[in-house]
């Protein structure tokens, strides 16, 4: 069974994945909704759809827990994979409350034969969103796990040449065993 520090160290590099990486962005208050429509399978162009959906749209979920996103993989896969992005109105934002805004526009995105960066770079750029950069502490706890990572991996090589050391050992105990056995006989 794995330690428990490992699988804490583990639990706290998929953590900094998803608050940090492509994709950790802060969507403008107009950003209402996001829909995703992709062929279940990759071939056709769906591959960067499918990427960004497993990817990046998780650190967005997670830095706009208010804005719905959804995804639709019932398309064909001659059909086109597209983003739409619902945006409400200024004034709508203002007099409603959050959850009852009705979508004043619809921007879509093209997402067929796209990578998921250049598709979460077009996204960016038309919702204005900003990157999340990391913070002090988080940067600090980034170098913590690497330099653990680099010692675990240390320990690792070493384990092992002891291990290999301590079964060759055993090896030639019972190989000279086996010649004793023999000579006596």
């Amino acid at each position: 069974m794995v330690s428990l520090p490992q699988r804490m160290r583990k639990l706290q590099t998929k953590l900094l994945a998803i608050r940090l990486g492509s994709g950790a962005a802060i969507l403008p208050k107009d950003v209402k909704r996001i829909h995703l429509r992709f062929a279940p399978r990759m071939e056709g162009g769906h591959m960067g759809p499918r990427k960004f959906w497993r990817h990046e749209l998780v650190r967005l979920k997670y830095h706009n827990p208010a804005v719905a996103m959804t995804i639709d993989r019932t398309a064909l896969r001659e059909d086109p994979a597209l983003m739409s992005i619902h945006f409400a109105s200024a004034e709508a934002l203002q007099t409603s409350a959050p959850d009852q805004i009705a979508t004043d526009s619809v921007q879509t995105i093209d997402m067929k034969h796209k990578s998921n960066s250049e598709i979460l770079e077009e996204l960016m750029k038309l919702t204005k969103a900003r990157a999340v950069e990391p913070t002090v502490e988080e940067n600090e706890e980034i170098r913590e796990l690497e330099e653990q990572r680099v010692r675990s991996a240390r320990d690792s090589v070493k384990s092992a040449e002891v291990r290999a050391r301590v079964k060759r050992e055993q090896e030639l105990l019972e190989q000279a065993r086996g010649d004793v056995a023999g000579q006596t006989a």
